[in-house]
């Protein structure tokens, strides 16, 4: 195991499918901390935000492959909608630079909790290395699949049938600190117990 530099900020890394709650475990534990700051980062904000804009204008762009990414609208075996995100070469350059940007802001003496959705294997890896030296716990966020859908479909804010796409991916072949779960576990439950198992 790499030596800790006890001079960077602590990292946890919230992983799970789109929708399962981690911006809520996030918020309730930032609160928790204070006035300790733990700055809270993550896919929407370092991965999609800076990408161009998805509109009605130009929806067509990003529904065929292209240099950034794009997504399929496919059905799976039991006629469930599918809807998969694929990344172009230059989206991937954005993915490995969130990465570059997680750890730099713990090197610069953050404590950052971040929201995470490991859609490569490749992606998971390359963060475990740029932590290195970093103390990081690795949070394996989880929700069943029916629950996560009607989520998805309530709350409007990825179309229904992205979290599928990745339901059974996401986690990777990463060693978990511990487990949450969000469909039985409220934010604020969630924030202690990770306050609790990482010691602070």
């Amino acid at each position: 195991m790499a030596d800790i530099n006890t001079s960077y900020g602590q990292v946890i890394i919230l992983n799970g499918p789109s929708g399962s709650g981690k911006t809520s475990i996030q918020k309730a534990f930032q609160k928790l901390m204070m006035p300790q700051l733990w700055i809270k980062v993550g896919i929407d904000s370092l991965f999609d935000h800076p990408m161009p804009e998805i509109n009605a204008e130009n929806i067509s762009y990003w529904q065929s492959p292209n240099p950034t990414r794009w997504v399929k609208a496919t059905k799976d075996v039991d006629n469930n909608s599918v809807i998969t995100l694929y990344i172009g070469i230059q989206g991937e350059k954005v993915a490995y630079g969130m990465n570059s940007a997680i750890a730099a802001y713990a090197k610069s003496g953050c404590d950052v909790i971040v929201d995470y959705i490991g859609y490569k294997q490749e992606w998971l890896d390359d963060l475990k290395i740029k932590l290195t030296n970093i103390k990081t716990s690795w949070v394996k966020v989880s929700i069943p699949l029916e629950i996560l859908e009607k989520r998805e479909d309530a709350r409007n804010t990825s179309p229904q049938g992205h979290a599928r796409s990745h339901y059974k991916t996401v986690y990777g072949n990463i060693a978990y600190d511990f487990e949450v779960f969000t469909h039985i576990q409220s934010p604020e439950q969630i924030a202690l117990l990770i306050q609790k198992e990482i010691g602070l």
